[in-house]
């Protein structure tokens, strides 16, 4: 009787075979689960400027208004949206990575890292502005004389690039990829202007409403992504 030979040490085993076919499926799932990161995003900043313009008192307390309930509930879903924005790109991306072009590409690109920056800023309306109410009133209020400019300079870097990298994901959509409805994208488009060059007062109808057509048109965009099939570039990747 003739015994099997033993095996080599260069065959990987059936259960490490698989564990590499998981790892590698894994990470597609994520990418296209970012649909729903859209989704979830796009309404819970809808609903956050929704709760700074009719619910937190800013004409009643001023600056006090931020440290209100209401204000660290409203941050915390911005902040929450701005998070699950950073992955939500990542997915919509995805989904129109091969028709986009070279184009589609910048624009995800810019877009990307723009959503990282406000995700910053985000972060910083949650915690520092309640704390800066406290120490410094004089600074959310705009009464200061000497306005930190390093602080506003981080801002407004945060806030163009984030502008910048949407109105070209939105263009990329409308014009390069064509997998997203039309009407989704130029929401898109339009919510940046609006939100850019109307009064930006806190808990007025001119600071929210921009942001609250950006969250549709993102939650939108998620929809369509979850009836939409992955890109043939992306799922090659995923069977290699």
């Amino acid at each position: 009787m003739v015994s099997e030979p033993p095996p080599s040490d260069s065959m990987p085993a059936p259960a490490e075979i698989a564990g590499k076919r998981g790892g590698r499926d894994r990470l597609p799932r994520f990418i296209r689960a970012g649909a729903w990161a859209a989704i979830v995003s796009g309404l819970a900043v809808a609903v956050s400027l929704l709760l700074e313009w009719l619910v937190v008192p800013y004409e009643r307390l001023g600056t006090e208004a931020y440290l209100t309930g209401w204000y660290l509930l409203s941050a915390g879903l911005r902040l929450l949206s701005a998070v699950l924005l950073v992955w939500a790109v990542i997915g919509l991306y995805e989904r129109q990575s091969r028709a986009a072009g070279t184009f589609g590409l910048s624009a995800f690109v810019v877009a990307f890292f723009g959503s990282v920056l406000q995700a910053c800023e985000s972060w910083g309306e949650t915690f520092v502005w309640p704390t800066m109410a406290q120490a410094a009133p004089n600074v959310i209020s705009g009464e200061a004389t000497e306005a930190p400019k390093y602080l506003f300079s981080g801002m407004a870097l945060s806030n163009y690039s984030f502008f910048l990298g949407w109105i070209l994901f939105g263009a990329s959509t409308i014009f390069s990829a064509r997998v997203y409805p039309r009407w989704a994208g130029v929401l898109l488009i339009v919510a940046i202007p609006v939100t850019a060059l109307l009064s930006p007062t806190p808990g007025s109808f001119q600071e929210s409403i921009g942001q609250i057509l950006f969250g549709i048109a993102l939650a939108a965009l998620g929809f369509y992504a979850l009836r939409t099939a992955p890109s043939n570039a992306s799922s090659s990747q995923g069977r290699a």
